[in-house]
């Protein structure tokens, strides 16, 4: 019996990454670590994510539905794993290592924040009847690129861009009530792996968001110009194609990650669910298309098919915007612009709502 619970102690913290406590005003999220694992730990308003090196759990998606955590996604990657925790509104997270010989143990407490009470009515108001209440939709924003991977690079540089749009968009989205999941916010990769790197973004394109949006910007070898926007499917179109190579990493990569992505979109053709899916990934980007090209007056480029890695494999209306070109001569200096700027993260924005509140 001593044998059998010495062995219980040693396995325990194999068996699941984090393990999770739930306590009153906390959500307890410990992670088992060896004294050689690495992490890095950064936050957003909705989402805390830990990046850890020399670890293998198992790849997850875990409601957890307690008043300050709504769920958290474990993404395995080449040599750890990255961690999404998804909080609540008015929570504060708290960290705490605890050394135990060649282990470790790192404890995320997500705790409740004290709200300041209402000023209570006057006697003669009547009292309100409750409001009914309702899930808050959820966005999920990629900035494509970033870190080691800058993208296009002309007269802006693409992760540049991309970046600041999604935090203009974010913003705008959270004005008015919807919940944004960032793959990043700030300059890094999620991975210096190309396919690793996407694969992590397109893991946040689950069942459990509305819809996914993956911002780029353009490039080509002549004086192209011009906003599109893309839904994932099949193409044959060479110059096409060589687009799509570069955005899904470039060089042997990004031609790998493209036959990958075509041999998804052959499947596709046969499965009734993805096609009702490309369906509302296809009307959320004739929508956003037009909104974009109303604010900008930029040429119309159309809304086409392609087998972009990012989108590949998402479970929600998920599209890929190009929103111009950095090379080129005007639209480039335009991309430099803050006022332009903020008037595609606005027609984004706009495109988006009214796909969600035609129940999208």
């Amino acid at each position: 019996m001593r044998l059998l619970a010495f062995l219980i102690v040693i396995l325990a913290p194999a068996l699941a990454f984090p393990r999770l406590g739930l306590h009153e005003g906390y959500t307890r999220l410990v992670f088992d670590l060896e004294a050689k694992t690495q992490y890095q730990i950064s936050q957003t308003p909705d989402t805390l994510t830990l990046r850890f090196s020399g670890v293998t759990p198992s790849a997850s998606d875990t409601d957890v539905s307690s008043p300050q955590v709504a769920s958290y996604q474990v993404v395995p990657a080449a040599g750890g794993a990255t961690v999404f925790v998804r909080l609540r509104p008015n929570v504060e997270v708290k960290t705490t290592v605890l050394n135990d010989g060649n282990r470790r143990r790192l404890v995320v407490d997500v705790v409740s924040v004290t709200q300041p009470a209402p000023n209570p009515p006057q006697a003669s108001s009547r009292p309100e009847p409750p409001k009914p209440r309702t899930q808050p939709k959820i966005v999920v924003i990629d900035a494509g690129h970033g870190g080691i991977d800058p993208g296009a690079v002309g007269f802006v540089v693409e992760k540049e861009v991309t970046l600041d749009l999604a935090l203009r968009l974010q913003k705008l989205l959270q004005q008015e009530g919807i919940e944004v999941l960032l793959t990043r916010s700030t300059d890094t990769h999620l991975s210096p792996d190309k396919a690793t790197d996407l694969g992590m973004r397109a893991e946040m394109a689950n069942s459990k968001r509305n819809l996914f949006i993956s911002i780029h910007v353009n490039s080509a070898p002549n004086a192209a110009q011009g906003i599109e926007t893309y839904y994932f499917g099949h193409t044959i179109d060479p110059s096409l194609l060589a687009q799509v190579i570069r955005e899904n990493g470039g060089g042997e990569v990004g031609r790998r990650l493209t036959r990958e992505a075509q041999s998804v979109g052959e499947r596709l053709v046969r499965d009734l669910i993805a096609q009702s899916n490309l369906k509302f990934s296809r009307q959320l980007a004739h929508l956003v298309q037009a909104a974009m090209l109303q604010a900008t007056g930029a040429v119309d480029r159309g809304v086409r098919q392609a087998p972009f890695y990012v989108i590949r494999n998402a479970r929600i209306p998920a599209i890929l915007v190009e929103v111009g070109f950095a090379n080129h001569p005007e639209e480039g200096r335009r991309l430099q612009k803050s006022e332009y700027r903020q008037a595609l993260a606005e027609a984004l924005a706009k495109g988006i709502l009214r796909f969600l509140n035609n129940g999208g």
